[in-house]
């Protein structure tokens, strides 16, 4: 690795490298000083831990079910610990939106209280006030697409699906509640008034008048006949970005929106999977059978599913793998992209990248930005090629998920024909290769920022002595 970095500090490849660097650190500054954007990014830090916990959750439920299923066994005591853990995911991933909403109005109001208008302004109740906005919003029945009574939450607004409008909606009415705060018309208290008591009534028109905003909205989604919030942005901005076709151009844009959404912070593949399940999916149910008749690959066809779902997503979505690879050679010990990478590399194997993702992070990341984006192209292309010109034999079984670690995957995908198993170590290779100077120049950065900060801090030192 190190020859390999010695090569970059030529001249051509150092002129290359600083014309591409100094736009990116240009817009890694600019979205510094945005707080809206530093308050997201900080959010996803926050949830590293429960992201970690719920990856190592999910791949003992997933090994435990795979030892079951594969041995032909039922195990009681095996069951009570699948259980167990299940709860656990279900805690930590399975309200990650939630979670998100409460860092989110957080850091935001952290970000809004450094300014001198917003003095006054209590974080804590400001950033309640938030996540009050998100459950006026959210539809008050379990069933909500089928309008039924039932009274509850449904889970969609806890876990990625409900992430994209959680955070807007909370960073919204964190926003209108501090304005609110600002107004004349809240009541006021003497100054003997306990301050714990003087926030609460203080407090109470700017609640009252954000929780308002939102019910309105709310008001007007259902007139407009929609389920949701959630449904309406798929209905209204998803669906109309996807052409869904069987060819090559269709899975470069389905991959290209799912990763733009990845990077604004959506679970881009839930997304953008509910829309064209039902075409690609069918699909590839039926090239199983007709292999399974036939057993001849030349009869199989190139389903978009497997190009989308496989090969642009080795290790979760973005190729991530490759990155973990390129940033346990990169990093420095004792950073914390290192010990990040460390600690996804596990679950990166069954195919979970939440701590990659969320740990680094990608979100709103500017230097992988492109890497995150191409890359994820680049596989499927070279795949898509490969299998077509009878290279690597098709993927002609259904996906077994996380309980298969990576590589042997694509093995018994391939009804247990090697080659799709080499692709998928090629492509690592390459991965990581193509993730490693967009990688160099993030480590670039944060030692760049943390210098910076470290003058900031002795200079302020300094004139206080």
């Amino acid at each position: 690795m190190r020859f390999y970095w010695r090569l970059k500090e030529g001249k051509i490849m150092a002129f290359k490298f600083d014309k591409i660097s100094e736009p990116l650190i240009k817009v890694a500054g600019v979205v510094s000083q945005v707080k809206i954007l530093m308050a997201i990014k900080n959010a996803f830090i926050r949830v590293i831990p429960f992201t970690l916990v719920a990856s190592f959750a999910n791949i003992i439920v997933s090994v435990i079910g795979s030892v079951e299923k594969y041995l032909n066994i039922k195990n009681a005591i095996l069951d009570e610990i699948t259980k167990g853990f299940g709860y656990v995911n279900s805690a930590t991933i399975g309200i990650i939106a939630l979670l998100v909403v409460v860092f989110v109005a957080y850091e935001y109001s952290l970000a809004l209280k450094t300014e001198e208008k917003n003095k006054a302004l209590n974080p804590i109740i400001s950033t309640a006030a938030g996540v009050a906005s998100y459950f006026v919003i959210v539809p008050t029945a379990v069933d909500f697409a089928t309008k039924s009574k039932t009274p509850g939450f449904s889970l969609d607004f806890f876990n990625y699906n409900g992430m994209f409008t959680g955070v807007i909606i909370s960073m919204i009415g964190v926003g209108l509640f501090a304005m609110f705060s600002r107004g004349k018309f809240n009541i006021k208290m003497p100054s003997s008034v306990p301050q714990n008591i003087f926030e609460s009534f203080f407090s109470l028109i700017p609640l009252m008048e954000t929780t308002i905003i939102f019910a309105a909205v709310r008001l007007i989604i259902e007139a407009m006949n929609f389920a949701s919030l959630n449904d309406m942005v798929t209905q209204l901005l998803v669906k109309p970005l996807i052409v869904v076709t069987n060819g090559l151009p269709a899975i470069i844009i389905v991959i290209l929106i799912e990763q733009f959404l990845w990077f604004l912070g959506m679970h881009g593949f839930n997304i953008v999977w509910g829309v064209i399940a039902s075409l690609w999916l069918s699909q590839h149910f039926a090239n199983i059978a007709i292999f399974a008749k036939t057993q001849d690959p030349s009869t199989v066809k190139i389903i978009p599913y497997m190009f989308t779902n496989m090969y642009a997503m080795i290790g979760g979505s973005g190729s991530t793998f490759g990155l973990i690879i390129a940033a346990l050679f990169i990093c420095h010990k004792g950073t914390k992209e290192r010990e990040v990478a460390k600690l996804g590399l596990i679950p990166g194997i069954f195919f979970i990248n939440e701590p990659i993702t969320f740990g680094l992070p990608i979100v709103l990341n500017p230097f992988l930005f492109i890497p995150w984006m191409l890359v994820p192209v680049i596989n499927a292309v070279i795949a898509y090629f490969a299998t077509s010109l009878g290279w690597v034999f098709p993927l002609v079984e259904m996906n077994p998920g996380s309980s298969v670690p990576i590589v042997f995957n694509y093995w018994v995908m391939a009804d247990f024909h090697v080659s799709p198993a080499i692709l998928c170590v090629l492509l690592i290779i390459l991965d990581a290769v193509l993730y490693a100077p967009f990688m160099k120049m993030h480590m670039n950065n944060e030692e760049r920022m943390a210098r910076e900060q470290k003058t900031a801090e002795d200079a302020g030192v300094a004139a206080a002595d």
